[in-house]
């Protein structure tokens, strides 16, 4: 069973550009070598995700995230079953803080769908992601 769960947190004030960088590269490994797609966004401080892939993997993943001392405040935006996946890989050179939208394509379709398909999901995440994106 296809599984999404999506949240917000606030990264340890000690985490360093170094620290962030590091772990960027090793959950973009780790996610593609396990069959988990998605994308994670870093911005000022704070982390939005968006991760998939079987059920179990992703609800035994989202608990050893909600336990890592490197960031507190896990907001939950949502956590749901899907049909599809809105992704093919998991991108963890991630979205740049001031990129347009359109620069990651299957994104933009996530955003799409959320709002065609779950309209009060789509309005917090399009909230979320245009504030860690800059964007109007």
């Amino acid at each position: 069973m296809l599984y999404t769960i999506s949240y917000v947190s606030t990264s340890d004030k000690k985490f360093t550009d170094t620290d962030i960088h590091d772990l960027l590269n090793f959950v973009k490994k780790h996610n593609n070598e396990n069959n988990i797609t998605g994308l994670l966004i870093y911005s000022e401080g704070n982390f939005f995700q968006v991760i998939e892939g079987e059920k179990k993997i992703i609800s035994d993943l989202f608990e050893k995230i909600k336990q890592d001392s490197r960031h507190y405040n896990i907001i939950k935006i949502f956590d749901r079953e899907n049909e599809q996946k809105a992704f093919s890989e998991y991108d963890s050179s991630f979205i740049t803080v001031g990129d347009p939208l359109d620069t990651n394509k299957e994104f933009r379709a996530f955003l799409l769908r959320e709002k065609q398909q779950n309209s009060d999901n789509f309005k917090n995440i399009s909230y979320v992601a245009r504030k860690f994106m800059k964007l109007p």
